[in-house]
């Protein structure tokens, strides 16, 4: 962004204020409907008396991205995050990035991404497991769906429920033929469609990342933090799990099949190679007695979002970043302070720090551990 552009954008952003721009503000509970059951961790994490699945099983966390629902009744605006300020003010993140782009993103990411974050994260808890599905590729997404992003995916494993064993299923191990393929999902030969896979084992702080085109679906009894590029783009290839069924509308991107399936990876994978390609090992950054930081999430996996792994006893700063950082907290509880705002984090509530900004955290009793997501550098 030249000087001359970047001025411009500051003064439209301090026309559009209404009032000081806070440096950090709380991300409520933000729950979305979805075709499988889950949600009851959800529940208890953002401390409510009764745990219970639903249509709610995901929590879509500083998210610009609007849900799609066909078949279920409309509700305008689902999807999109609210954020507090520390004076309790409400308001659409989608508005706040519009109003103060430059202030939440930083100069170069408010040209490149504008009011939007280049990600979404969310946070999922499996009663079943899901459908089988699979997502396009950036290049097929910008190509045929005119879209700048298709969605890929990665998972931090958080926990698994008692009495489950953690699994997914991720890339084809027995491919078919794209014939076959297609004979299989228009007929619902699902004993045909299970003989494609293996389930793969995973366990809780475990990171895998799920590019475009492969084939996947998370096992029943998961909790995961999902980050992904940022769209509502699937092919789904199972219409009827467990009584809920999927409608004509939301099974192939709102296209003919023979176009929706062109989007699958039918490379052959063992469970071997699998996790050679999609598990993730995470790159240690700082480990000092205060603050461990791994790097979960880079450009080596992704040129849309970057995901650490804190982990803080005592009191610990981060240094100031050309860019926003969004807090998710996996265990213990603290606080954030940044530009005289201050946050509480613990496990179920999360957080949108503005770029530039310098953030002081102070874990309590045992330490915190969370996870920041923020959006790539290489545009």
């Amino acid at each position: 962004m030249s000087v001359k552009n970047l001025a411009s954008r500051e003064r439209l952003d301090a026309a559009l204020a209404f009032r000081p721009v806070d440096r950090l503000y709380a991300l409520p509970p933000n729950r979305v409907r979805r075709n499988y059951r889950g949600g009851a961790l959800l529940d208890m994490l953002a401390g409510a008396e009764v745990f219970r699945d639903g249509d709610q099983p995901e929590d879509w966390i500083a998210s610009t991205v609007e849900a799609r629902n066909p078949g279920l009744p409309p509700r305008p605006g689902e999807g999109i995050s609210q954020v507090i300020a520390p004076d309790g003010t409400a308001e659409s993140l989608v508005e706040l990035l519009a109003a103060h782009s430059v202030h939440f993103m930083g100069g170069l990411l408010a040209e490149s991404l504008g009011p939007r974050l280049g990600f979404l994260a969310k946070l999922l808890d499996s009663a079943m497991r899901l459908h089988v599905q699979a997502h396009p590729t950036a290049a097929f997404a910008q190509e045929h769906l005119g879209s700048r992003w298709g969605k890929l995916e990665a998972y931090v494993i958080l926990g698994v429920r008692p009495g489950h064993v953690g699994y997914i299923r991720l890339g084809f191990q027995r491919p078919p033929t794209p014939a076959e393929w297609r004979r299989i999902v228009l007929e619902q030969d699902i004993a045909a469609m299970d003989t494609c896979f293996d389930n793969i084992p995973v366990t809780p702080g475990e990171v895998w990342v799920v590019p475009g085109g492969l084939p996947h679906a998370i096992g029943e009894g998961l909790l995961v933090l999902e980050i992904m590029e940022p769209t509502d783009l699937v092919v789904r290839c199972e219409f009827e799990r467990e009584g809920i069924v999927v409608p004509p509308d939301a099974r192939f991107m709102g296209r003919d099949p023979d176009f929706a399936l062109q989007v699958f990876d039918f490379t052959a994978l063992t469970p071997d190679a699998v996790k050679r390609r999609c598990r993730i090992s995470p790159v240690v950054e700082c480990n000092s007695p205060a603050l461990c930081t791994e790097r979960l999430i880079g450009p080596e996996q992704t040129e849309c979002f970057e995901v650490r792994r804190h982990r803080i006893r005592g009191t610990a700063t981060l240094p100031p970043l050309d860019a926003p950082r969004v807090f998710c907290p996996v265990t213990g509880h603290g606080r954030l302070r940044a530009g005289g705002a201050e946050l509480t984090l613990r496990p179920g509530t999360h957080g949108l720090a503005a770029a530039a900004s310098a953030i002081e955290i102070e874990a309590a009793g045992g330490g915190l551990e969370w996870i920041e997501c923020r959006p790539g550098y290489s545009r």
